[in-house]
């Protein structure tokens, strides 16, 4: 048996994190991660592996067994099966076992399988974020011409791009782009923006089913309507679920979307076991309730609250949900939100108000690659209190989304961003007369004093 003080079962963003704090607080105790396998894809990359910005899938890989060895973490590649929260011991797939004082579960997510007939065709591929799984993937996928991608998230635009980059053609199947980061509004300029020439876009349909040749591999899909289009292959981007088996098997109390009930600081409901990441119920920051959110930047906050907090409560948990927070870029251009969209706000007979700015990424407007800056703010109609941002310009933005998730984490006003003070250069920014985030607050107070 391996005796250990802190186990993580777990080697993604939110386990590896979550070993490093560990150690950074309790430096006197030994920290196991056991995960399947000594190498980890970063998440965010994975689209990429199918473009021209990567040249293997080895590229995107993290040498876990490296970070673990300078932190003094013991990282052992081997499956947990079982758990026996009385006896504080877990069991591997090898049979070895395990002893603990504290557990840790970040067991992430796995694909989720959709209700598509002949999804489990040969050609049809998943995302998982499994190194073998996409080395495999990405062999086959690059002797296609024509590919089928599934889903309209993050993941499915971002790889559709990509393989049409790579100058296959390519079709994207599912609802508006980004439908759940942002309004309607937006939806136009952001099809100009994201789907390259090779890319087509078959919007607001529904994949009925695989269609699949005498030998059984997949050679189309098959939409709602009856049209078929012919491919050499399919990927299915169309979201991950929560892979909790192993803590519903262990009886661990579990809560909506299959994920882990957690307390403010990720404690479970059986003691000195937390869990973090995809795993672990999210809520929303405004509502509270419980929300299908995987995200990398919750998974490691999450990380750093559970261990920091692993033997007594030390550091009081600052966030109280999670804000939806979201990157991506295509080409040139940025995509990012944070916070609710006025749509889903209605949704939840949310009373909002809004405002949507456009302005020149720098000042003057003639200066070299100046890109357009599209802001919309959504505030509480009353409060001013802001809940919401969508965000379309150039890569600048991606740091700007993120001034933007620190205002609504903080519940400032919009009357607080009149006063923003913000540094800007002709050459970094929009100008200080029209920054696109104190513009789009103004128009919001103006809005507010008029009535």
């Amino acid at each position: 048996m391996i005796k250990t003080d802190i186990l993580i079962i777990g080697g993604g963003p939110a386990g590896m994190v979550a070993s490093a704090t560990s150690r950074q607080y309790y430096p006197d105790k030994r920290v196991t991660v056991v995960k399947k396998s000594e190498k980890s894809l970063v998440p965010c990359g994975i689209p990429y592996i199918f473009g021209n910005m990567l040249e293997s899938p080895q590229d995107d890989m993290i040498p876990c067994g490296d970070m673990a060895q300078k932190m003094g973490v013991n990282l052992i590649e081997d499956e947990i099966v079982e758990l026996n929260f009385s006896e504080k011991t877990a069991t591997g797939s090898l049979g070895e076992s395990y002893s603990y004082d504290k557990l840790i579960l970040a067991t992430g997510s796995v694909p989720r399988e959709p209700k598509i007939e002949n999804f489990d065709a040969e050609g049809v591929f998943f995302v998982p974020k499994d190194p073998d799984y996409i080395i495999k993937m990405e062999a086959k996928v690059s002797k296609m011409k024509t590919v089928a991608v599934i889903g309209t998230g993050f993941i499915g635009v971002e790889i559709a791009g990509e393989l049409a980059e790579k100058g296959k053609n390519v079709h994207l199947v599912g609802s508006r782009l980004l439908k759940h980061a942002f309004d309607h509004e937006l939806s136009e300029y952001m099809e100009d923006k994201m789907l390259h020439e090779n890319v087509t876009f078959h919007k607001d349909r529904r994949t009925k089913k695989i269609v699949v040749d005498d030998d059984g591999n997949a050679c189309g899909v098959e939409l709602d309507a009856g049209e078929i289009i012919e491919c050499d292959g399919v990927i299915l981007a169309t979201g991950y679920r929560p892979n909790t088996a192993l803590a519903k098997r262990s009886g661990l109390s579990m809560r909506q979307f299959d994920t882990i009930y957690v307390d403010e600081y990720m404690r479970t409901t059986e003691p000195d076991v937390f869990a973090i990441g995809d795993c672990a119920e999210k809520r929303h920051f405004l509502t509270k309730r419980t929300v299908p959110i995987m995200l990398a930047s919750t998974a490691t906050a999450e990380a750093r609250v559970a261990a920091a907090n692993l033997y007594k409560i030390n550091i009081v948990k600052s966030f109280s949900g999670t804000i939806d927070v979201f990157s991506t870029v295509i080409g040139d251009t940025c995509f990012a939100s944070a916070g609710i969209t006025e749509e889903d706000a209605a949704k939840q007979q949310i009373n909002t108000t809004s405002s949507v700015v456009i302005v020149d990424g720098k000042h003057p407007a003639k200066l070299p690659n100046n890109h357009k800056q599209a802001v919309k703010l959504v505030a509480m109609a009353n409060s001013g209190i802001v809940i919401g941002a969508q965000l379309i310009g150039g890569l600048d933005t991606g740091e700007m989304i993120n001034i933007l998730g620190v205002i609504i984490e903080k519940r400032m006003t919009i009357y607080d961003l009149l006063n923003l003070q913000v540094a800007t250069h002709p050459l970094l920014t929009s100008g200080p007369t029209s920054y696109p985030i104190i513009q789009a607050a103004q128009n919001i107070s103006v809005q507010h004093i008029s009535c």
